[in-house]
């Protein structure tokens, strides 16, 4: 009877022309750790454009070909997808974004001031909340936020 033993092949990788990265080739263990680590680094390469480029990530993912080679199931590829969305109109709504988020500065301003002098402590704790909400919609893009509430119903000139 014989035994035969492990199989782990080296594979052979290649980068899409204009892909930044090494072309390093693996062994079948190690392949779905060396594409992997690829991918991800092509998906932060898109969200640092995205970010720099004023638009967001509204969804993607990543994918690995995986078949088995040797003893092993390794990744034959992988493949990085990112929708991203850039809102358009900008010399507009510079303008506007500028005006919404005066506003919420201003609301900030206000609940901090209530804050100060809030005597109990749920009221103390509610306006910490609304604070933070008001924060968070402070670093929204502009155009994002009006796509996020305007199917629920709720306008940016009623939010604040």
């Amino acid at each position: 009877m014989a035994v035969e033993g492990l199989l782990n092949p080296i594979l052979g990788y290649r980068l899409d022309p204009g892909e930044p990265g090494l072309s390093h080739s693996a062994p079948a263990s190690r392949s779905i750790l060396r594409v992997l680590s690829q991918e991800i680094s092509n998906w932060l390469a898109f969200k640092r454009e995205a970010e720099r480029n004023g638009g967001v990530i509204i969804q993607g993912g990543i994918t690995l070909d995986l078949r088995k080679r040797g003893s092993f199931l390794a990744a034959i590829a992988g493949k990085t997808t990112a929708w991203i969305y850039y809102p358009s109109e900008q010399g507009a709504q510079k303008s506007v974004d500028s005006s919404y988020k005066n506003q919420i500065q201003d609301q900030i301003q206000k609940l901090e001031a209530k804050l100060s002098s809030a005597l109990s402590e749920e009221e103390r704790e509610r306006l910490e909340q609304q604070l933070a909400l008001l924060k968070m919609i402070l670093n929204m893009p502009a155009q994002l936020l009006r796509d996020l509430l305007m199917p629920l119903g709720i306008f940016l000139d009623t939010l604040v």
